[in-house]
């Protein structure tokens, strides 16, 4: 199984441990870990990435709260959604009118169904690198406000298909629809230094100076707001991001970016 999967759940399992003070629970994620039969070589476990992955999860988390807030009846959509838990531990924080879809690789569903077989999103297989992958999404969509998460997902993009992504969800959504995704500078982006690159043999291939740039990568979008999340994981994680705002005359080097599209011309 690949760590680029269990990772993720290993940080939302482990995050009682790994966070003590910090409200965030996610319980399904530690029965899905052990349901997994994973081996402990098969996840990256040190402490920088589980804890970074747990308070991506927690800005991700409060921007589709948001979301479920002003939009009741809206769409959240995950875009490569993998083993991912928001579905079931937002359930007591989102109105029951809410619609979860998920997208993923046909072999990613299949797992997921056999672990998650009671899984309150309703799944679709299909890459979102390939034309058309939202067609069969479009009854759920159509003409209601969607949100798309994009987690640990926009990295592995190349630049073509980063705008590629940006632009079909601008097109299938249409006006008004929301993303939230996580982004690296390209400096860390490109540099094959991240953890789960040296574990995993996983290129990132694409990166943003900025909430700002990311949302400049297609037509029609722009930044809502930008939530650090390199400087949360430690002291010495946000002196090295303090660091490198002053290198890169105020980027940030990892953060979750919201964006919003504007009109169709």
């Amino acid at each position: 199984m690949s760590a680029t999967l269990l990772t993720p759940l290993y940080g939302r399992a482990h995050a009682t441990d790994l966070l003590p003070g910090t409200a965030f629970r996610d319980p399904i994620a530690a029965r899905l870990l052990a349901q997994t039969g994973y081996r402990p070589p098969e996840v990256l476990t040190d402490r920088g990435n589980a804890v970074g992955s747990v308070h991506r999860a927690i800005a991700l988390d409060a921007i589709t709260t948001a979301f479920a807030a002003r939009c009741p009846q809206g769409v959240v959509l995950s875009a490569g959604i993998g083993l991912d838990t928001r579905a079931q531990r937002l359930r007591e924080h989102t109105p029951a009118s809410l619609t979860w879809l998920g997208a993923d690789l046909p072999e990613v569903i299949q797992l997921r169904r056999a672990l998650l077989p009671e899984d309150p999103v309703t799944l679709f297989a299909a890459s979102v690198t390939e034309p058309g992958w939202y067609d069969a999404l479009t009854t759920e969509t159509s003409d209601r406000p969607v949100l798309v998460i994009a987690e640990g997902l926009l990295m592995y993009f190349e630049p073509d298909g980063l705008r590629f992504f940006l632009d079909s969800c601008r097109t299938a959504f249409g006006p008004g629809a929301e993303l939230a995704g996580d982004y690296f500078h390209p400096r860390l982006a490109l540099s094959d230094r991240h953890p789960i690159v040296r574990a995993t043999g996983a290129r990132f291939r694409s990166g943003a100076a900025n909430g700002h740039r990311l949302a400049a990568t297609a037509p029609g979008w722009h930044l809502v707001a930008e939530h650090p999340v390199m400087e949360r994981i430690s002291p010495l994680h946000r002196a090295a991001a303090g660091i490198f705002r002053l290198i890169t005359l105020g980027s940030r080097p990892y953060a979750v970016a919201h964006l919003k599209a504007g009109a169709l011309v």
